[in-house]
Parts: C-alpha cells; sequence; structure tokens
C-alpha cells in the first residue's frame, strides 16, 4: 500500500465533496449564506492548489495546508458531530467572506507569480549523489552537539548560539536525507535506519515532550512521512498499523498532555524536574486528558459544543472569529507589523537592542482586554493569516496587504526549490510549511521569507560542504572505494521492484 501524493485534485471530485458537505449542513440548520460560502472556498481553495502544481511546489504546499487545516477540517468534523457549521461564532458572516475573499486572492497570487518564477529551482541540485549518507549523520550530529561546541568559544560563543539556534534546522534535515538515502538504497524495502531512529526519538523527547510542544513531536514524524510519500515507498500491513496507531496516540493522549503540560512549564525548571513533570503527566495519560478537557470547558474559542481534544487545533474559523469580532468593534491594529516582521530580520550582532515580537501574544491580550504589562507577556495564540491580516487592516489587509506577501513567498521559494520532491531542503520547506501555512499568521509568512529562507541557505550549505567532516567521528574518513551513494534526481519516482 502507497499513501498518495496529491499533485493534483480532480474539480469533478472536489464539487461533489462540497455538494456533499452543503448538504450535509443544510440538514443541520447552517445558514444558507455560511453553507455557500463553504462551498466557494473548497472549489477556490482546489483551482489554487491546482495552479499551483500541487505538492510538487511551495506555493501548492501553502496553498493545501492553509486551506486544509484552518478551515476543511474544522468544517468536516463539525458536520460530522452535526453541528450547524456557524454555531458557537461571534461573527459567522465575516468570517466566511474573509475566507473567501482570502482564499480567492491566494488564487490570483498564484497565477500571477508563476509568470515570474523560474521552472527549475536554484537550488535543486545542490548535493552530489556521492554524500547523502555522510550528510545526513554529519547533520544530525551537529544538530544535537553544535550548541555545546558553540558554547566552548566563551561570550562569543554565547551570541552565535543565538543565531544558531535561529538557523538550526539540520535534525530535521538529517532525517529527510536519511529517509530518502535509506528508501533509494533498499530499493523500497527500508525507510529507516539506526541515525533516523535516534534522530526521530531526540527530536520527539527533547524539543517535543520535554517542551510541551505539538510541533515538537510532530516534526520528526512529519520529516519521515513526508518523503516516504514523496517516494512513493510501499507500506506492508503491520506498517500501516502502526501508523494508525500512532496517530491515535497522538489525537487522544499527545496534544491534550503539551496543552495541559504548558501550565506547569517553567524556565527555571532543571533538566530532572522536567522529566519527572513529564513522567507524571504521562503516567496517568488518560487522567491527564481528562484535565486539559476540564480546563477547555467554557472556552470562548471553541468552535464545537464539547472538547473535542486534537480536532480543536485542526480549524482556525472559532480563534480568528474572535479576533475579526474584536475588529470589527473599532479596534485595527495597523499595518506597522510589516515594517517591524522585515526588521525583525536584522540579527542581535548587528541590532543588539531589537526588541521582541510576539503579534500572537499582543492580539490575546486585546481580545481579552488586558494590557501588555499586565500577567503573562510570553503566551498567546496562533491565528490564521486570514485573521490576522483582515486585524490589520480589514478588508485592504485581505486583498492588498496578504497577496503582496505571500506574493513575494511564493516567487522568492517557488524560484528557490523547484520541485520540491528533488531535493532535501524541498521537503524540509514542505515540513515548516504545515505549521507555518495555517498557524504562522501573515508575520509568520514574512518570518518565512526572511528567517526561514536564511535557515534554509545555511542547513543547505551546511549539509553540502560541512555536515560529511562531523559524519567522520561516526563514520570515519571517507573513503574513495566506497560505492557510488544514490541521487536526488529522481527522487519522486524510485525504481522499486514489483
Amino acid at each position: 500500500m502507497r499513501f498518495p501524493y496529491p499533485e493534483r485534485i480532480p474539480i469533478s471530485r472536489v464539487a461533489t465533496f462540497a455538494a456533499v458537505l452543503f448538504v450535509a449542513q443544510s440538514i443541520e440548520g447552517t445558514a444558507l449564506y455560511f453553507s455557500v460560502g463553504c462551498v466557494a472556498f473548497i472549489l477556490l481553495a482546489a483551482l489554487a492548489f491546482n495552479a499551483a502544481g500541487g505538492l510538487t511546489r511551495t506555493s501548492g504546499a501553502y496553498v493545501f495546508f492553509y486551506s486544509f487545516l484552518v478551515v476543511i477540517v474544522g468544517l468536516c468534523y463539525k458536520a460530522y458531530l452535526g453541528e450547524p457549521a456557524d454555531s458557537n461564532l461571534l461573527d459567522p458572516q465575516t468570517d466566511i467572506l474573509a475566507y473567501v475573499g482570502s482564499i480567492a486572492a491566494m488564487l490570483a497570487v498564484v497565477i500571477v507569480g508563476r509568470r515570474f518564477t523560474r521552472k527549475s529551482g536554484l537550488m535543486q541540485n545542490m548535493l552530489k549523489e556521492s554524500g547523502m549518507y555522510r550528510a545526513s549523520i554529519g547533520c544530525i550530529v551537529f544538530g544535537v552537539v553544535g550548541a555545546t561546541i558553540i558554547s566552548l568559544l566563551g561570550p562569543e560563543g554565547a551570541k552565535l548560539n543565538t543565531a544558531f539556534s535561529q538557523l538550526n534546522q539540520l535534525i530535521p534535515l538529517g532525517i529527510i536525507i536519511g529517509v530518502v538515502y535509506e528508501i533509494r538504497r533498499s530499493h523500497g524495502t527500508r525507510s529507516v535506519n539506526l541515525p533516523i531512529v535516534f534522530a526521530i526519538v531526540y527530536v520527539f523527547i527533547f524539543y517535543g515532550l520535554l517542551s510541551f510542544s505539538k510541533a515538537g513531536m510532530l516534526l520528526p514524524l512529519v520529516c519521515w512521512a513526508l518523503p516516504v510519500c514523496a517516494m512513493r515507498f510501499r507500506f506492508s500491513g503491520i506498517q500501516v498499523i502502526s501508523c494508525l496507531l500512532a496517530v491515535f496516540i497522538i489525537f487522544r493522549y499527545l496534544v491534550p498532555y503539551a496543552q495541559y503540560g504548558r501550565n506547569f512549564r517553567d524556565e527555571t525548571l532543571t533538566f530532572s524536574q522536567k522529566i519527572a513533570l513529564s513522567a507524571r503527566l504521562l503516567e496517568h495519560p488518560e487522567d491527564t486528558r481528562q484535565k486539559y478537557e476540564d480546563t477547555t470547558v467554557g472556552d470562548v474559542s471553541g468552535y464545537y459544543n464539547k472538547p473535542q481534544g486534537f480536532w480543536d487545533r485542526l480549524q482556525f474559523i472559532s480563534i480568528d472569529d474572535g479576533l475579526i469580532n474584536y475588529t470589527d468593534q473599532g479596534h485595527v491594529f495597523g499595518l506597522w507589523p510589516v515594517k517591524a516582521s522585515f526588521l525583525n530580520a536584522i540579527p542581535h550582532v548587528i541590532w543588539p537592542n531589537k526588541p521582541g515580537l510576539n503579534l500572537g501574544n499582543n492580539y490575546a491580550h486585546e481580545i481579552i482586554g488586558q494590557d501588555m504589562d499586565q500577567g503573562d507577556t510570553t503566551t498567546g495564540i496562533s491565528f490564521s493569516p486570514t485573521g490576522e491580516a483582515y486585524h490589520w487592516a480589514k478588508w485592504f489587509g485581505i486583498f492588498v496587504t496578504a497577496p503582496f506577501v505571500w506574493l513575494l513567498l511564493f516567487i522568492i521559494y517557488d524560484s528557490l526549490i523547484g520541485d520540491i520532491r528533488a531535493s532535501p531542503w524541498g521537503l524540509l520547506v514542505l515540513a515548516e510549511l504545515s505549521h507555518t501555512a495555517p498557524e504562522g499568521m501573515i508575520s509568520g509568512a514574512i518570518y518565512f521569507i526572511t528567517f526561514s529562507l536564511e535557515a534554509l541557505v545555511f542547513c543547505a550549505l551546511f549539509a553540502t560542504f560541512v555536515a560529511p567532516f562531523f559524519a567522520i567521528a561516526v563514520l570515519g574518513p571517507n573513503k574513495a572505494s566506497h560505492a557510488l551513494q544514490p541521487s536526488f534526481r529522481n527522487a519522486p519516482n524510485p525504481r522499486i521492484p514489483s
């Protein structure tokens, strides 16, 4: 069995799906204007996805993750529960108009952007055929110990570590390179090796469990799944069952664990105290899940009548609704975050006193009516690009500001990456977009154009020219007699025996 890698969605099937959803919503009592808006959003999203080239391009991946995780999953699960799609919303009419306007603008940006985009990516063929395995090992090794090595430089090392932490995507990149290497080396019979397993477990524990981060727990699994699907890896029955079991555990237990555990997160905790806290919450996962649900009862941002665990995090309709409703009360934020987000790309080495920028936290405090100098100033809520664009400048933000940022993002990344399946950097971008596109907001898209672009170039150069030297510590010196390693050139269509 092979999991599909969507490149193009037949519009006839999309129309059928939208019609079925429309009927279900009508039976459940959804207002006609809202149901019509849902149909329009789904059809426009499919057109934009196809026009962008599907998941073969950065622009298509952005459209996919934005439309799917912001709106479509929430609408489908709402219909499954038998609840009207416009219920539990403060301003459903403006919400659906904002989403339809956003996806229409995104379709226009995709069409215009393709006229200015290179057909082949500038970074598509950087990694040589003989260097994949050592590049994978070197990225994982330096990703784990790099901060420690840099800290040995003293005070200057502390400054470098700040920059390194922002650029460091080496372990996820090492996982991606290693998965592609192992699939091609084994002719489709294996997808992991020992270094990959180590890297996945390391990120899952240190970036996920101990940090109470959903993204940290999901990132290594996404970095494994994306190249597996892109290379059309054939799963056995046991592997399929294992994947389904992992998804169930994540949905039912790990997401509530991460959300509830953040209430106890404290930067002053020692490493052993963090382990003890995580162990206490994981010891009785059902109890932790119940405590999380109890804390969300009466949550004003709840889209469903009752808390639904992970499903609450697979939609942004209700979250954006609060921000949109607040904006319509006369609280327009303004466009200064556009300039601030671009200036935020200046490193601390050049701008030592650069102010912090946490816009999601600003918006959260605005909604609850709390000044920024009172109470919590470190956490907030993630909103979708639509919610933030509307809060910035209402319809000007939807139809001018957001499309401008999307156009820059699509042209730059489509020109650099090309076919995202043909290089490890492309798959790394795809993994990051699964988080940035739905919940990174427009300011997150600007971050993706600036910081993430710097990190991408750094990781690509490191993997190509530096990582093989760090692999020597694990594999020993490279020998000229080593067999030629597989290439990414034909990665989307590997030769797999029947």
